[in-house]
């Protein structure tokens, strides 16, 4: 029982205190941000992901950064009070490193649970490809009048049913899937301009990005005053996405007719980067937004960071520990052991 003390306890406390305590942190910096779709709002939505994410990510991957390097005899603290047998303090570091990792597996399994019905699922695990030459050929044509989609046309997939009638697939290396009866139904302006958007998509790792976004969701005690934060995040991204595939030489109104098109089509999976299904306020903004595109000259094309808020947060909390040392966990710990002590657990 000892040796499971500060491991249980501390993640409890950590992810029903410490979480929410940065939730509302989070949620306060998130009410200053633009909320509207300028581009202001489109600059500041790296920081709004890593707001949504930062509160229950973040402190996992510091936790389970802290207790690996904890771990490491050479640098164990004498924080447990109880003695519990040998190597008592690597063995409490490794129980709590297993226990974070078992929380986010319980997220990650939650949140496709909730995500897809057996149909979906099977969609997702394996989509029917459809044996189309004619209309491969025809993407490879337009994608051969344009440099950027000429680069990735090996990673374009007609599909008889996807998870959605256009969207990018993949987390690590994403590919662009597009349903062959929409194929069908796009002219040659309007194929391009989709697959300008879905290239956006897949250069931001976006697929990557809203399933970590959900996971994080799905292992905050208060994701419910984030869900509305993550709806206008996806929401603004799409606009994002459209605004660069026009920037990159896609016809305006070409896209925003694609966008309809699939506007009836059912929502698509939280995770999924699909071109339409985000409800009829997207769609009419969306659309609003292409038209005050095409009445002006595009906007040349800015270079993107490397280095979003996202990433570094998450290289500066990976490194941290090891790096400045785990003082607020060698603190939980010996609370926790202290407390034990007074109660006559150890």
């Amino acid at each position: 029982m000892n040796e499971w003390l500060f491991p249980v306890f501390g993640a409890l406390i950590a992810f029903l205190i410490g979480v929410p305590l940065l939730t509302a942190l989070a949620r306060v910096f998130l009410s200053a941000l633009p909320q509207g779709l300028d581009g202001a709002s489109l600059r500041a939505n790296a920081w709004r992901f890593m707001l949504i994410v930062g509160p229950s990510l973040g402190t996992w991957a510091w936790l389970l950064s802290a207790s690996v390097h904890q771990a490491n005899e050479e640098s164990a603290l004498t924080a447990c009070l109880i003695d519990h047998f040998s190597g008592n303090l690597l063995r409490d570091e490794i129980f709590f490193g297993l226990l974070l990792c078992a929380i986010l597996a319980i997220g990650v399994m939650r949140r496709l649970h909730a995500t897809f019905d057996g149909h979906r699922l099977r969609t997702f695990v394996s989509p029917q490809e459809a044996n189309s030459g004619d209309k491969l050929r025809r993407i490879t044509e337009v994608c051969a009048c344009h440099v950027k989609l000429k680069a990735i046309v090996d990673r374009i997939r007609v599909v008889r049913q996807g998870l959605a009638p256009a969207c990018t697939r993949g987390f690590f290396r994403p590919r662009i899937e597009l349903e062959e009866q929409l194929v069908d139904q796009l002219s040659d302006d309007e194929l391009t301009a989709v697959l300008l958007h879905e290239f956006e998509h897949m250069r931001g790792y976006d697929p990557l990005r809203f399933f970590g976004a959900q996971v994080a969701l799905s292992i905050n005690p208060l994701a419910s005053t984030l869900v509305h934060e993550f709806v206008r995040y996806r929401m603004i991204r799409e606009a994002d996405c459209d605004r660069r595939a026009v920037q990159h030489g896609a016809d305006p109104l070409a896209l925003a007719r694609s966008i309809v098109l699939t506007a009836m089509q059912p929502a698509p999976a939280p995770h999924v980067s699909a071109l339409g299904g985000h409800g009829l306020r997207s769609v009419q903004v969306r659309v609003r937004l292409l038209f005050d595109y095409a009445a002006q000259s595009p906007e040349p094309v800015r270079a993107s960071v490397p280095f979003g808020p996202a990433s570094s947060l998450a290289t500066t909390l990976l490194l941290c520990p090891h790096v400045l040392g785990t003082g607020p966990l060698d603190i939980l710990h010996t609370s926790i052991e202290r407390a034990a002590l007074l109660l006559g657990w150890g």
